[in-house]
């Protein structure tokens, strides 16, 4: 389901492409297979797949002197090609929004392991074990969840050990 700010997002990316309200719904339709995007089943893929079609509709209407380019700096279609080379198969917006903080999260778990005494290569027991050789995003956290369990559990053991009975 998609954020309050990504709705709006779709919504001027509309209003860019020049789209009406019924052209919108079939795109909708027709790209996502959902008929509104506050349905549950639209997902962060289905507004890059979108928001890259719309960038298609504009960019055609603007080669063809139909349509004309937002000068807003806050505009959703300010370069050719934007949305579809950012959003490709492998990653979308909130991947690559998340992904900014999930290495440094990992880094810190990894550290909080270190310092109840499991090394690197336990910490890469356990990347091997979840993410079953993958690197992307998804599998990354996948890891860091791991990690997390890992370091709730261990502290507890830890905390166990040293309370006095």
């Amino acid at each position: 389901m998609l954020s309050r700010p990504q709705q709006i997002l779709l919504k001027c990316a509309q209003r860019e492409a020049g789209l009406s309200d019924d052209d919108y719904r079939d795109a909708l339709q027709t790209v996502t297979g959902c008929c509104s995007s506050t349905s549950p089943e639209f997902i962060d893929r289905h507004l890059d797949k979108l928001l890259a079609y719309f960038e298609a509709i504009l960019w055609r209407g603007v080669d063809a002197g139909t349509l004309q380019l937002s000068s807003r700096a806050t505009a959703v279609f300010r370069q050719r090609g934007y949305w579809a080379a950012k959003n490709t198969r492998q990653e979308t917006s909130r991947d690559r929004y998340t992904g900014l903080n999930l290495g440094q999260a990992v880094a810190d778990l990894e550290a909080k392991l270190a310092s109840l005494g499991f090394g690197a290569e336990y910490c890469a027991g356990i990347r091997k074990r979840v993410t079953d050789g993958r690197d992307d995003a998804h599998a990354l956290h996948l890891y860091r969840t791991a990690l997390e369990r890992t370091v709730k559990a261990k502290s507890r053991c830890a905390e166990r050990a040293e309370a006095p009975y």
